[in-house]
C-alpha cells in the first residue's frame, strides 16, 4: 500500500509511565485496518498489588498525503514533547487548530468531542468582574464559532492569564492562544513516536512529501523580519534542538533554498533574494494565513519581483484553482442529488465542502429544500427583540435551530445585534 503510511512501524516497544518512569511491556494485535493495544500497569495502593489492564485501539493505516505531511510538520512545531502523558497542540491561529481537529478526526477516527480546551492571553487579569467576565466571553465565542471544540469540553477555568506581563490592554484582533489537549498516556506516546520518527526520515520521501512537512514546521516556527532601513529581508526557522535544525537545514537544501546556521544562535536564517523567491515560488509559507500575509507584504519591497515571479501583478492564475471538469462533476452531482450535503458532494467529487457551496451558489443550486418553519422564525424574532445582544448560536440553541438560521433570518427583518462594549 505504496499510498498508505502503516502506523504499525511507528508503535513504541515499551511504554514509559510519566509519574515512576516505569517501562511496560506493550501487547499488540492487528485486526483488518485497526491495532489493538494493551498493557498492564501495577496497582500500589492495592493490597494484593494486582494490575489493571489499559488498552487502545487506533486506525492502523494513514493516508501518504500532503495534509498529512503538513499536520506532521505542525505537530513537530507546536506540539509538547515531553514524556507527560500529554497530547497537545496549541496556536493562535483557528485554521491551524481546525486543520489538527480535522486531521486527527479522518485520520485516526480522533473527533472533536475528545479534545479538551482552554485559552491562554498575554494580559494581566482585569481586577473588575465584570470586565472580566466580558472578556472572556468575547474570547470564548471567538474560538466556539471559529473552531469545532465543544463548550462542555472546557477546562474549568477556561481563560488563562499571564501574571508576568505588563500587558492590561487586549489589543485589537487578539484572541489569545487555544490549546487543544487529550490525557491519554498510549495514544500520546504513539503520536509523539510517529512525528519523532518521520522527522528523523523525512530526508527520505518524495520532494512534495517534504514540501508539505516544510509548510508546517513554517507555520509552526518561522517569523518574518523586514529591516526597511538596512533592505534585510529574512525568515528566521525557531528550534532548541540542534538536531532539529540540522534536520530542517537538509530538507531546505533538498529543496533547492539556502540557509545560515549561527554558532549558539537558535534559529535558521534564510535570506537572499533567490532564497526567498524559491520559498514563494513553492508555496512554503501559505499555510499560516497571519505569516503568509507578512511574508508576501516583504516580497512585494523586492524591485521588480513581479516580473521575476508573475506574483503581485494581477495576472497571475490563482494556484489551488479547481479544474473546469471538476466544476461540471459538482454541477451534475447537484442536478441527480438535490437532496445531499455539501459535505456529501464534496467527498464524491473530491474538493472541498466550500468549493461545493460556491459552485451552488453561482450556478442557482442552492435552494434549501427544509424551509424553516414560520413560528420557528417568529420564535427567533421574539428572542432576539427581548435580548437583542445574544450571539446567532445562543438563539439557536433555545429555538433549536441551525445558527445560519437565525443570522438569515436576522438579515432578513433587519435585526442588528447589539454589541457587548469592553471598558479595556
Amino acid at each position: 500500500m505504496a499510498d498508505k503510511i502503516d502506523l504499525l512501524n511507528y508503535i513504541p516497544k515499551l511504554l514509559k509511565t510519566p509519574k515512576s518512569k516505569n517501562e511496560l511491556a506493550l501487547e499488540i494485535s492487528t485486526h483488518d485496518n485497526y491495532i489493538m493495544i494493551s498493557y498492564y500497569n501495577p496497582v500500589w495502593n492495592s493490597r494484593d498489588k494486582s494490575n489493571r489492564e489499559y488498552s487502545l485501539t487506533i486506525s492502523r493505516f494513514i493516508n501518504r498525503t500532503s495534509e498529512t505531511f503538513e499536520v506532521l510538520g505542525l505537530l513537530q512545531a507546536e506540539m509538547g514533547k515531553t514524556n507527560n502523558g500529554l497530547l497537545n497542540f496549541s496556536n493562535c491561529e483557528y485554521k491551524l487548530i481546525n486543520k489538527i481537529m480535522k486531521w486527527f478526526d479522518k485520520e485516526l477516527e480522533f473527533g472533536p468531542e475528545k479534545w479538551k480546551w482552554y485559552i491562554k492571553i498575554n494580559l494581566r487579569e482585569p481586577p473588575d468582574s465584570e470586565i472580566r467576565k466580558q472578556l472572556e466571553e468575547k474570547l470564548i465565542n471567538h474560538w466556539l464559532n471559529k473552531t469545532k471544540v465543544l463548550v462542555e469540553n472546557s477546562y474549568p477555568k477556561s481563560v488563562v492569564y499571564v501574571k508576568e506581563t505588563k500587558n492590561q490592554k487586549l489589543k485589537r484582533g487578539n484572541y489569545g492562544t487555544l490549546t487543544i489537549e487529550r490525557k491519554v498516556n498510549l495514544f500520546s506516546q504513539i503520536i509523539k513516536n510517529f512525528v519523532k520518527k518521520v522527522a528523523k526520515d523525512i530526508i527520505n520521501f518524495d520532494i512534495e512529501l517534504i514540501k508539505a512537512y516544510m509548510r508546517g514546521i513554517l507555520a509552526g516556527e518561522a517569523c518574518v523580519e523586514k529591516s526597511l532601513e538596512d533592505k534585510k529581508y529574512r525568515i528566521h526557522l525557531t528550534s532548541v534542538e540542534k538536531t532539529e535544525r540540522d534536520i530542517y537545514k537538509k530538507c531546505l537544501e533538498k529543496l533547492g533554498i539556502e540557509s545560515k546556521q549561527y554558532k549558539n544562535y537558535k534559529d535558521i536564517i534564510i535570506s537572499k533574494r533567490k532564497n526567498n523567491v524559491e520559498l514563494l515560488k513553492q508555496k512554503l509559507m501559505c499555510l499560516s494565513p497571519s505569516k503568509y500575509n507578512r511574508f508576501l507584504y516583504m516580497m512585494k519591497l523586492y524591485p521588480n519581483i513581479n516580473k521575476e515571479t508573475g506574483y503581485f501583478s494581477g495576472k497571475r492564475e490563482p494556484h489551488n484553482k479547481i479544474p473546469l471538469n471538476k466544476i461540471e462533476s459538482i454541477i451534475q452531482l447537484c442536478k441527480e442529488n438535490p437532496s445531499w450535503s455539501c459535505r456529501k458532494i464534496a467527498k464524491e467529487a473530491g474538493v472541498s465542502t466550500i468549493k461545493v457551496a460556491r459552485v451552488r451558489k453561482e450556478n442557482n443550486l442552492g435552494k434549501r429544500l427544509n424551509k424553516t418553519p414560520q413560528e420557528k422564525i417568529s420564535e427567533i424574532i421574539n428572542i432576539h427583540n427581548k435580548n437583542p445582544s445574544l450571539y446567532a448560536y445562543e438563539i439557536a440553541k433555545l429555538v433549536g435551530v441551525h445558527k445560519q438560521v437565525v443570522e438569515r433570518a436576522r438579515r432578513k427583518y433587519g435585526l442588528i445585534r447589539a454589541k457587548k462594549i469592553l471598558l479595556i
